[in-house]
């Protein structure tokens, strides 16, 4: 039977600062984007992708971080003690904002939607409701959830593509016909990259890859690329956030600096908290800071700018914070001292 084997001289073992640095381009990345948003510039550069970059990540993390061995307990415990503690603490921090700055308040069944996290499942009304960033924990507690059924098929490429492909093209037919565009784009264009990912940690840890031509692997490719044809959409952008990290890997990082490396790995390790937190502080309440010190003065791009770089280096400062503190506390289900590689870690 064809297939298509790689190697590579060895499996890896141990922490991959790659890895690490590719999730702070990744987030670098989406505060570009966002900053541009709060700018009105045209979005040209699409700096989105690097969301991208975070599931393609995250499967690779879940492969290469996860054991075998694990029940279905311990593994959702990790996830829930790496994600939920970061999530509800800047959840709660944007809703007491809401109520006392802005005078904004939720129904019940929002808010209680966002403290469990599934508050994407429930359409477009709900996904970015209290704070733009939230809807990727959706997304990342899905694909959690994706992860411990199919964990068995890690050896099996072909079929992992396949109940990846069928997963991933529900949702986004689902979401299209029903004309949910943030649903649609934000959560299941993403999903793909996830499963990718998955065959990419594979090969890092086995320090192999064979995909065999099978019956399995031709219905993969005729769902993940036919189907979306005739519903008039194309999956995309998981490939453009391969193709910057393969860019990154192997054309940028050499020419790098220690120091340049060092400060990826720094804003990859912390990822989850930054982007939690960052776009509000940089677009409302620049905004707020901003009338609050200069009442007289007009908003402008450039006073704009130096808002964002202010609210930027208190994201980081507090994202800091809050993931030293969170490091240090003891939790049930994780091994301690908890290695925290970023956004979606392992």
């Amino acid at each position: 039977m064809a297939s298509l084997r790689l190697e590579l001289p060895a499996p890896v073992a141990g922490r991959i600062g790659t890895l690490d640095e590719l999730k702070g381009v990744a987030i670098l990345l989406v505060i570009l984007y966002h900053a541009g948003g709060v700018l009105g510039l045209t979005n040209r550069a699409h700096g989105d992708v690097g969301v991208d970059m975070f599931v393609i990540l995250s499967g690779a993390g879940l492969t290469l971080g996860s054991a075998s061995s694990w029940g279905a307990g311990r593994f959702l415990l990790r996830r829930f003690w790496r994600i939920y503690p970061a999530y509800w603490i800047a959840l709660t921090g944007f809703l007491l904002g809401d109520a006392y700055i802005w005078n904004r308040h939720f129904a019940a069944a929002d808010i209680l939607l966002h403290f469990v996290g599934i508050h994407g499942w429930f359409g477009d009304a709900y996904a970015l409701s209290i704070n733009d960033s939230f809807w990727f924990v959706t997304l990342i507690v899905t694909l959690y959830l994706l992860y411990l059924p199919l964990r068995r098929f890690v050896d099996r490429p072909d079929i992992l593509l396949l109940v990846g492909s069928l997963v991933s093209i529900v949702p986004a037919v689902y979401y299209y016909q029903t004309r949910q565009p943030v649903e649609f784009d934000h959560l299941s264009l993403r999903i793909p990259g996830f499963f990718l990912g998955l065959l990419f940690g594979r090969l890092l840890k086995a320090g192999r890859l064979e995909v065999s031509a099978t019956t399995a692997l031709g219905g993969a490719f005729m769902v993940m690329f036919y189907v979306p044809f005739t519903q008039n959409f194309v999956f995309a952008s998981v490939w453009v956030g391969s193709a910057l990290m393969v860019v990154y890997a192997f054309l940028l990082r050499p020419f790098l600096s220690a120091v340049s490396r060092g400060a990826l790995k720094f804003l990859g390790e912390r990822s989850l908290e930054i982007f939690l937190i960052h776009q509000p502080l940089m677009r409302e309440y620049n905004g707020f800071v901003h009338r609050q010190l200069f009442p007289n003065a007009a908003l402008t791009p450039w006073s704009v700018t130096a808002g964002m770089l202010v609210a930027l280096a208190v994201t980081i400062a507090i994202s800091d914070g809050l993931h030293r503190l969170l490091e240090r506390l003891p939790m049930p289900g994780r091994d301690v001292p908890h290695p925290g590689i970023g956004l979606t870690g392992r």
